[in-house]
């Protein structure tokens, strides 16, 4: 697993709500734009999680559902990523995200960790979300 203790059951139950909130709405990788099933989306951050910082690691507008090979294998990604997320969020959100990694990356401007009651908060936010979909989805 990527992150552990209550960071990793917040990243479990956010994941699972991107895949699905992608899947429900898309059904398609967000790279490559093919057909996937659920079961064959991971959630993919557009702006890499080892280096975009801790506030756009949960960032819904900032990870969306992309398959296996996207997410992990290809390395040129990013381009038709970027060019996908223009289509579904607008270049305006997209550059947003842009420049908060580069403050983060580049301008030393760091987001704190959250406190374990955040973590805690945003864990029963996601899984309602999940469940929401889960329902309309018929799972």
């Amino acid at each position: 697993m990527r992150y552990r203790g209550i960071k990793g059951k917040l990243w479990r139950v956010f994941s699972d709500f991107i895949r699905l909130r992608d899947y429900k709405k898309y059904g398609r990788c967000i790279t490559c734009n093919r057909k996937k099933e659920y079961g064959e989306l991971q959630a993919g951050h557009y702006l890499a999680a080892g280096n975009c910082g801790f506030g756009l690691l949960f960032d819904e507008e900032n990870v969306h559902a992309e398959c296996n090979y996207d997410n992990a294998f290809n390395q040129n990604h990013q381009i038709e990523y970027r060019k996908n997320l223009i289509s579904r969020i607008g270049r305006d959100k997209v550059e947003s995200l842009e420049e908060r990694y580069r403050d983060s990356h580049y301008r030393g401007k760091v987001t704190k960790e959250w406190s374990e009651k955040i973590y805690k908060e945003k864990i029963v936010e996601y899984k309602r979300k999940k469940v929401e979909l889960q329902k309309e989805l018929g799972y």
